[in-house]
């Protein structure tokens, strides 16, 4: 006789109760066991289902096109959360499905894509080709271990919804956001939702949740809700992966496709893909918790241009406003009011730097500090995030608080918070670095009717998009150096790791973060390069960290402490100018990177699976990546190393510091000193890079470019891109260049 209840002894012994997500004690657990009957509708099907308990649920699925099915399942009866208004994939159209029933089983059709249903005991499995995905009910001794689909009651008697699937032998995992362990998901237990890690890289906390998973056994699962979720791939039983949804209502999408890359720029579709920003932002950003006035910003910069370190930005954090809000809360806070004491004259100051090429970028939260103008005023207009009783919402960190929240789910709230920031912008201040937002209480009550648990991560959707809105409006381009991320902030280009350990652990959690978020939406990445919680940071971690932010997507320095290279000796200083240099030269590369990722959602910074997926070593290294198709980055991560093992996947490879060239598939082992790290270039990569060394990117159509080939090369095409985010297409046919760029353009082979 089937066994229902998945909590009971198995044979004398009970399964571990050791927060996973089944066998939870005092939880309970429904789970389908079969399929009653199918309503065809003109935009999908509904499944009604049976569960164990003898209660019914339903699954409804759409088409959304022939490589991605919509679905929803819920308890009946069928309850409605929050719409997943932050995805471009929700107003496309539903299609209707294609149904073939032959008794107990039945064919659903669309596309490319075939549903085998069950109808008893359930099973379901989607097919697309060759990939699989089968809802998976794994069993010890009759009893489930990963039940399929369904639904636990947790310790609150609140509904949640699941499901399982299989894994075979071979797959591998991707994605959920920026996760700091390791990229390749296989064997996680993982919980996707924005938190503020507070300053550390080291544990499952994370600033960006993004419930999506990719397979290289080519489908990938998006759950489309913003409630809490959590994964299980592989950890307690070994051939099924199990995600949970703190709602009654499982939304969410399957799609495939028939690669990594495939998959990514599907989620990218789904998600929303990010605009070329300026290309003054792509340049060296230095800043530093914090600037204190506005003549140490003006010394710092004059030391820069003494030292010969090419930079675009500096950056004003949390000191430049007329007051620090830490010191009382425990958390910081922004009122919009400029510290005129400490950084006098703003408009003045911002137009000399503007005069000598610098741009300068503003630090802001959305939390409003009482008892100042802009929490009054938002309290008597209406516009601060109230609770479920009626009450003012606050944020909480150590003890209570009165700092409030803007309602960004209110029109009007919305228009006047970003009228603030348009504002602040206005004084000449070229971009924002959006902080926080990650401490939205549950108790919360929104403008639009939904709670703080639904509105924790969505808010920080409409926190980025606001950012990015604000300087668009003002400066018609925008990149925004925000903290936090979740569904859909990848189309409002830019983010970095948040605050990180300043250590060689550190750096190699940081740099996995961001290969992982790359497999999610945001193609545009950064680290505060050297760690943000630091307060004397070794000089050759500094030194190592410097050479790998070099070649991430964006490069910023940022601490506790100061971040300039001179505080850490001459030899730092000439290092971080070559690695600058060197950056400042690949400057029309990553421009072209810049495109693709606009047209395709490709990252900057790549996981090597993106490049050689079948290659069956790369999967499991996360301590080298691909700057794009060509470059291949070997960050140092240890203190004192003198060898270092590389693996080359196949082909042949150019040691860019070495000036040789090496065998692929194989692994090398790697004499290496402090002033380099190793990087390769891939054969038969054209790179674009200015001929000359470049000290920032607000005027360069007339800087010369070489078309440096690697390897025998007669053909080739690609992307240049001006000062004013045009591009001019470059074909190389026979040797022969045709381009119309408005500088010059050569060529030159590397053999």
């Amino acid at each position: 006789m089937e066994e229902h209840i998945i909590n009971r002894a198995i044979n004398g012994w009970d399964y571990q109760n050791d927060d996973r997500l089944f066998y939870h004690d005092g939880y309970h657990y429904d789970y389908v066991s079969e399929a009653l009957e199918i309503i065809e509708k003109h935009d999908g099907i509904d499944i009604i289902l049976l569960l164990t308990s003898g209660k019914t649920a339903c699954l409804t699925l759409a088409a959304v096109d022939e490589n991605n099915l919509a679905f929803e399942f819920s308890p009946r009866p069928v309850c409605h959360e929050m719409p997943a208004f932050y995805l471009p994939v929700t107003e496309w159209p539903r299609q209707a499905l294609i149904v073939h029933q032959n008794g107990a089983r039945a064919q659903i059709y669309y596309g490319e894509l075939n549903v085998t249903l069950t109808f008893s005991p359930f099973m379901f499995q989607v097919q697309r080709g060759t990939a699989f995905f089968t809802l998976s009910t794994k069993k010890v001794s009759r009893q489930p271990v990963t039940p399929g689909l369904g639904i636990r009651i947790n310790a609150q008697g609140q509904t949640e919804t699941f499901i399982s699937w299989e894994i075979k032998n071979g797959q591998h995992f991707y994605g959920l956001g920026e996760k700091f362990g390791p990229v390749e998901k296989s064997h996680s237990r993982i919980t996707s939702y924005v938190m503020d890690a507070c300053a550390t890289n080291s544990t499952d906390l994370s600033y960006k949740a993004h419930p999506i998973l990719l397979s290289d056994a080519g489908y990938g699962l998006m759950l489309a809700t913003a409630r809490r979720t959590h994964w299980e791939v592989g950890h307690f039983c070994f051939e099924s992966a199990s995600a949970l949804s703190e709602s009654a209502l499982l939304r969410g999408y399957l799609f495939f496709g028939d690669s990594l890359k495939a998959l990514v720029q599907r989620q990218a579709e789904m998600q929303g893909k990010p605009a070329l920003p300026a290309p003054w932002t792509l340049g060296v950003w230095y800043s530093r918790c914090a600037y204190q006035s506005a003549q140490e910003v003006l010394d710092i910069k004059q030391q820069l241009e003494k030292s010969r370190l090419p930079f675009d930005v500096l950056h004003l954090d949390v000191n430049w406003g007329k007051h620090y809000w830490y010191k009382d809360f425990w958390v910081d806070c922004c009122d919009f009011e400029w510290g005129e004491a400490h950084f006098p004259q703003p408009e003045a100051f911002l137009t000399e730097l503007e005069k000598d090429h610098v741009a300068c970028s503003v630090w802001i939260n959305p939390y409003l500090p009482p008892g100042t103008d802009i929490y009054r005023e938002a309290l008597e207009k209406g516009f601060l995030v109230k609770t479920l009783d009626g009450g003012i919402a606050h944020i909480y960190r150590r003890n209570v608080s009165e700092i409030g929240i803007p309602d960004l789910s209110h029109p009007q709230a919305y228009a006047w918070w970003k009228e603030h920031l348009k504002t602040l912008l206005r004084r000449g201040l070229k971009a924002l670095k959006p902080d926080y937002a990650d401490r939205i209480p549950a108790d919360a009550l929104f403008y639009n009717g939904y709670s703080g648990k639904d509105m924790h991560n969505a808010y920080i959707w409409l926190y980025a998009k606001v950012c990015y809105e604000a300087t668009q409006d003002v400066h018609g381009t925008a990149l925004v150096w925000k903290r936090p991320g979740f569904l859909g902030c990848g189309r409002f280009a830019g983010t970095w790791s948040g605050d990180v350990e300043s250590t060689f652990e550190g750096l190699k959690n940081t740099l996995r973060g961001g290969l992982s978020v790359g497999f999610s939406g945001e193609c545009y990445w950064s680290s505060d390069i050297a760690g943000f919680k630091g307060q004397n940071v070794d000089p050759e971690l500094y030194i190592r960290w410097s050479q790998v932010g070099m070649l991430c997507s964006l490069a910023r320095y940022h601490g506790v402490s100061p971040r300039e290279p001179w505080h850490f000796g001459p030899r730092a200083v000439e290092i971080v100018r070559r690695y600058s240099q060197l950056r400042y030269r690949l400057m029309p590369y990553l421009l072209a990177l810049g495109c693709e990722a606009q047209d395709t959602g490709l990252p900057l910074m790549r996981h090597l699976a993106l490049e050689y997926e079948h290659d069956p070593f790369v999967h499991t290294i996360d301590d080298q990546f691909m700057l794009g198709a060509a470059i291949m980055v070997v960050p140092v991560l240890e203190p004192g190393l003198r060898q270092r093992h590389v693996y080359l996947p196949a082909g042949r490879w150019y040691s860019l510091h070495e000036k040789c060239w090496y065998e692929g598939q194989q692994v090398i082992n790697v004499e290496i000193t402090l002033d380099d790290i190793p990087v390769y270039i891939r054969e038969g990569a054209i790179i674009p890079l200015f001929v000359e060394n470049v000290s920032h990117m607000k005027a360069f159509n007339t800087f010369p470019v070489v078309l440096r080939r690697y390897g025998h090369i007669t053909q080739g095409s690609g992307i240049l891109v001006d000062e004013d985010r045009r591009r001019y297409c470059w074909t190389l046919n026979n040797n022969t260049l045709s381009c119309d760029y408005p500088g010059p353009v050569t060529v030159e082979t590397v053999h």
